[in-house]
This record gives structure tokens, sequence and C-alpha cells, in this order.
């Protein structure tokens, strides 16, 4: 393995030195499956097949930098030291056949057996009769028809069984050749959050212990250093029915594009009456692709994530359902998401960069820092539990949005595919979801709550707490903030209430089993 891993650095050496030569690319997305992890070679084959596409002006839409494919012919004309373009081009034909066959690798690996046959089929459309892509198709009919079997005896619903037919399934595991420091979270951190709870006084975030208690005190961790995962506790004594948490957030998005203004782009906050005069909208003067309910929630909007996708058409995310159920964003809401949350961090980043403050990595950000995936035990060899995982969401739209946003996925180290999949993995432990039907018709929504994610699950709560009005027959009382403000109905805020009196330093612990947001099992 290590031997694997000291090969693998250096490709990612010979990647820094020619960023858009497929060859490299290609070369570690086969060491990648020998390495057992087959979605970062899948996303490193797509990489490779956008270079070659931007290489023969197909699927020009994808190009960023916006001369991408000079830049590729540029780099394998110096490998081959060769301005000939009959050489290059016959180079671009057998990397282009070499990228289906990794790409087809890495989506089999993948147990994404109906998007690896679309690859297989796209693949031997241009090369017939390559034994390697013949065998893999066959593989992959084989995998997708027993498979598609197995569903139709235990599901009923049509839907359901293309939708779980088309999904690929991989476990959930740290990368060992990623910095161990982008796992952790670290003191300065724990500050950080504590720091935003101070105001409301009633709770605050400490490090927690899962399992039996350690045998003598815990040495407190350093700076730079992992504190471990963490929980919510009482700040004081809290009576019962008293609100302990409003958890406001810009990164609740649904599957409405903000296009339709409906909805406030910042906190979700309906824009319809009567819960809004059309009066009271906020429009801005920046573009036309967004609508705020409050001047407040224009200002963080237009000094933040706004800044990043103005004027940046995202409409694609919108365009087709995902594949999940019948009704709403489907699996779309992880691309969605994933939008709203890198858009955060982008123009965090950038502010830091003006203001000459020292860079920080994406998984070292705060917002991203702070949530948690679910990786199994160190001493587990083979996770109990697989995950969801598709091509388009989790591949396809995360480079698309990076292009977007300006991001060079070929030459910026911070983006790598590793890094991609870990917010992934970290977006998809700590969302919570809810349904709304304020704006006429049902809207799913599916919000990052940043302090509301650091509350642990318990069988005996003690701690009540609700999401998005779900209609207009509700209590005005769901809509009372910390000060007896009223919020915007249908907001992404999460509403934290105690349950029973709760003594100062207790933790604070809700049900994830039954409520209207949650998902079961332990986010730490």
């Amino acid at each position: 393995l290590d031997d694997l891993i000291a090969f693998r650095k250096a490709l990612i050496h010979d990647l820094s030195v020619s960023p858009y030569d497929p060859s490299p690319l290609l070369d570690l997305s086969a060491l990648d499956s020998k390495l057992g992890f087959t979605d970062t070679s899948a996303a490193n084959g797509h990489r490779a097949k956008v270079l070659i596409e931007a290489a023969l002006s197909v699927n020009t839409f994808l190009q960023f930098p916006t001369n991408l494919g000079v830049l590729v012919h540029d780099a394998i004309g110096k490998r081959l030291r060769s301005q000939s373009s009959s050489i290059i081009a016959d180079e671009i034909g057998s990397l282009l056949l070499q990228t289906y066959q990794e790409l087809v690798h890495g989506l089999l690996g993948c147990a994404d057996f109906w998007d690896g046959l679309v690859q297989a089929k796209a693949g031997l459309k241009r090369f017939p009769r390559d034994p390697e892509l013949l065998e893999l198709q066959g593989n992959l009919k084989k995998a997708f028809l027993e498979r598609h079997k197995g569903l139709k005896e235990v599901l009923e619903n049509e839907n359901d069984i293309v939708a779980s037919s088309r999904t690929g399934k991989i476990y959930q595991k740290k990368y060992p050749w990623m910095a161990q420091n982008l796992y952790i979270r670290t003191p300065e951190l724990l500050r950080q959050v504590n720091a935003g709870l101070a105001g409301p006084g009633t709770c605050q975030v400490e490090p927690i212990v899962f399992g039996p208690a350690p045998l003598g005190p815990k040495r407190p961790a350093r700076e730079n250093e992992d504190v471990g995962p963490f929980g919510l506790f009482a700040a004081r004594d809290i009576v019962a029915e008293e609100k302990i948490l409003v958890d406001h957030c810009v990164t609740g998005i649904s599957d409405m594009s903000p296009k339709k203004g409906k909805h406030c782009e910042a906190c979700h906050g309906a824009l319809v009456f009567p819960y809004i005069r059309p009066s009271q909208v906020i429009l801005p003067r920046c573009c036309k692709s967004a609508a705020f309910c409050s001047r407040a929630c224009h200002d963080i909007a237009m000094a933040g994530y706004h800044k990043v996708t103005c004027k940046k058409s995202f409409d694609w995310l919108y365009e087709t359902r995902g594949l999940v159920g019948k009704e709403g964003c489907g699996t779309r809401w992880r691309p969605i998401l994933f939008l709203r949350v890198v858009a955060v961090v982008l123009a965090d980043l950038r502010e830091r960069a003006k203001k000459g403050e020292p860079a920080v990595h994406p998984l070292q950000h705060p917002l991203i820092a702070r949530m948690a995936a679910n990786y199994p035990p160190i001493d587990k060899i083979q996770p109990d539990v697989s995950h969801d995982w598709q091509y388009f969401e989790n591949v396809v739209a995360s480079t698309r949005i990076l292009m977007q946003l300006g991001i060079n996925v070929f030459t910026d180290s911070d983006w790598t595919p590793e890094v991609i999949q870990t917010i992934f993995w970290r977006i998809e432990n700590n969302a919570n979801m809810g349904k709304t039907t304020l704006t006429g018709s049902q809207v799913i929504m599916v919000n990052i709550n940043p302090n509301y994610l650091f509350l642990n699950h318990s069988c005996e709560p003690n701690v009540s707490w609700h999401g998005a009005v779900p209609s207009g027959d509700v209590s005005i009382e769901w809509l009372k903030g910390m000060n007896g403000e009223i919020l915007s109905p249908g907001c992404s805020a999460v509403w934290c209430t105690a349950a029973r009196d709760i003594k100062k330093g207790e933790e604070l612990k809700i049900s994830y089993i039954g409520n209207p947001l949650g998902t079961a099992g332990d986010r730490e």
C-alpha cells in the first residue's frame, strides 16, 4: 500500500507539471482502481474525458479555462515532442479509448452499472471492436439485470425500481493519501463555533466520547490537534418549553429554482401573498435571477455566496428531477446543496485573500470542517453499510459546478476528486429535509443548519424541534425567533425547544427517528 501511495504521489507531481495532459490522469485513474477507490478512479477518468472532449471541440460548454482545447493540444505535443497535427490527433484517439476503459472500470467498481453501460455504449460506438470495452459491457449488463431482477422482487413501484437500479453503491472510507489534518476538527474551530452561540447563551458545543468512558481524564487537545466528535450542551439551566436555539442558515435549498422567484434565495422564505406583499420583495440590481424576503437577507447574500453565483446559470441542475421517488428533487439535492455550500466557502476564501489573510483549505473552512462524515471505526476492515453514489451527481455535476464558479479543477490542488467526495459525505451526513406547500405546490427542502447539526441522537431526547412551516395552517408560534420576532414562513431555520427541564452541563439530544426532518443514526 505504501508503495502504491508513493507512486500516486509521483503521478500527482506529473499532473502539477502538465495538468492538461490526459495521460497522467488516466494513470491516476487506473491506480485508484487498484487501491480500491473506484469513485476517485471514475472522477479522474471523467476529468480526462473533459480534457479530450475539449481537444475535440465536443461539449465546449464545460470548458474552463476557455482555451482548454488549445492547452490540451499543447500539452500532448510537448510530451510527444511534436507539433504534427496528425500525430497529436492519433494520440488523442488512443487516449480517448483509454479514457472510456478507465471510466467504465471505475463505474463498474462503484456498482453504477447503468452509467457504466451508457459509457461503454458510447465508447463502443467509437471503438466497436475493442475487446476490453466489450468484456466490460458484458459484465455490466449481467450485473445490471441481476440487480433489476432482485429489485422487482422487493419493490412494487416502477419509479423506485428504476431509481434503485440506476444508483451505484460505494463504501464511505477515508482516503489514505489525503492529509490527515483535513479530517480533524481543531480547538480553534470549537472556539469559532461557540463564539457564534454566545449570543443566546443557552447552549455550547463541547467534545464528547462515544462508547465507554476513558479510564483517565482526557488530555485537552493542543492547537491543530483533533478535538474529536462534538455535542451540544446546556450552558445554563433551561426550563421545559423554553427555546434553546433557532438556527438560521443560507445553506438551504429546494427542488424549486430560485429563478422562479417564489422563495427567498438566501433563507428560502416564501415570497407569495399572503406571507409577503409583492412590494416588500427585494430584487437585487446585479441580476434578475434572485429575490429576497428582506433587506437583511439581500445584504447577507450580496456580501457572500451571491457574489460567486451571480449571472451564472445553473438551470441545468433543475431541468430533470433526480432519480429517487416520484416527488421532489430526488438525488439532485446533493449537487444543488453542494453548489450553495461551495459558493459560501469560495466567497469567504476570496474575501480572505483580498485582506491578505492566510489561505484555508476548503475542508478546513468552518462551514465544512464543522460537519462530520460517518466513517466506520478504524478497526473495521469492511464497512457494514454502503452508500448511494451516482456518476452525474457526484462527478459530472460537481465538476461542472466548479468550472462555472471559476475553479480550474486541473490546476487547483484544493479541489481534487477525494476532496469533493469528502464534502459530499459531510453534506449527506448533516443535511436535514422537510416539505412545505406555502407556494401552492409541495416543495422539498434540504438544509445544512450550522449549529443544529451538533445535536446527537437519543431514544429519550430532551429537545424537540421542527423546521420549515409545512403549510399555512400552523400557528404563528412556529415562526417565533429567540426574541419573539417572526421569521419568514418557509425559511430554512430549525427551531429547538426544551422537551423538559434541563440542567446546566447536560447534553442536548434529539430523536432523528420519526421527526419531520431527521435521519436515523448519530451524525457524529
